[in-house]
Formats: structure tokens, sequence, C-alpha cells
């Protein structure tokens, strides 16, 4: 698999299906285990060879290790801290390379949501354009969730000579 996975980063580093395959690869079910997928994903992140929508392998690796919890488990899952984390920093990598790129913007939202990461879910609200609302559930989970975004969302207090306060 390495040799296989090399040629084709070597041929183009951004290719993600290598980059998917590899992760596929890592699975625990297969040939890997929980520890090598994430560390294959935060090094998806931090690599400075690698591009396109490579850092998003991470956020990928989670959402495998997710699917071997049962689903009673799932929302607790994303709601721990080292996993947001891992999301937070795939996403803004992601972003930071493909600022232009708004697609994955829904995505970067759920998650936030999922985490209940209000402050980056309000961040990320504005910046999306048309609404995928399969992506959230359907059109009432998607209000539910704008609505409890806008409850969280941290008051701006204007105190005097400009300083601001949350």
């Amino acid at each position: 698999m390495e040799q296989w996975f090399k040629r084709a980063t070597d041929f183009n580093p951004n290719y993600y299906a290598a980059f998917d395959a590899k992760l596929f690869y890592l699975e625990p079910k297969w040939y890997g285990s929980r520890e090598e997928m994430l560390a294959f994903g935060r090094q998806c992140v931090t690599s400075t060879s690698w591009g396109g929508r490579v850092p998003v392998i991470l956020r990928d690796a989670h959402e495998a290790l997710a699917k071997y919890l049962k689903e009673e488990e799932q929302p607790a899952y994303w709601k721990q801290p080292a996993v947001w984390a891992d999301l937070k920093a795939a996403f803004e990598k992601f972003f930071t390379l493909n600022p232009e790129e708004i697609s994955l913007r829904h995505n970067y939202a759920l998650y936030a949501y999922r985490a209940e990461q209000w402050d980056d879910l309000n961040r990320q609200l504005p910046l999306r354009r048309e609404i995928n609302y399969d992506l959230f559930g359907g059109q009432v989970q998607y209000e539910t969730m704008i609505r409890l975004a806008k409850a969280h969302a941290k008051k701006l207090v204007v105190l005097g000579s400009g300083d601001r306060r949350t």
C-alpha cells in the first residue's frame, strides 16, 4: 500500500483518492488502528507538501471512527474536545489552502453544531451560500440548528472608548 500511495502522491501530491484509499486501509477492520488513522489524518493537516482537499482526510478519519460506535454513542463522540480540535484544524487548513472554495462551509458548520461549538458555528453560517438541507437532516433540523446557534451567540458589550467585551 505504501509503495502505491507514494507513487500516486509523487505524481500528484493532492490526489485525494490516494489519501482516502490509504485511510481506508488503515481502518481497524483492515490493517490499521484508530491511532494510525488519526496520525495519518493529522499528518494530512500538518504537511506542507499536500494540499487541495487532503486536510479533510482527518475529518474523514473521525467519520469512519464514529461509525464503529453505537448510534447512541456518536453524539458524545463529536463533543470530545480532541475530536473538535482535529476537525477545526482540518477545516481551517483546508480553507487556508482553498479560500475561494465554499462547498465545505456547510460541513464545517455541521461539525461545529455536533460539537456544540457555537462561536465557530456562528462564524461559519454567514459564509455559506445555498443551503444543502439534506446535509443537516432536513430543513426543520437546519432551522433548529440556526435557532440554537443564535441562542448561544455571545453578546458583544460595547464599553467606553471603543473597548469590547463578551
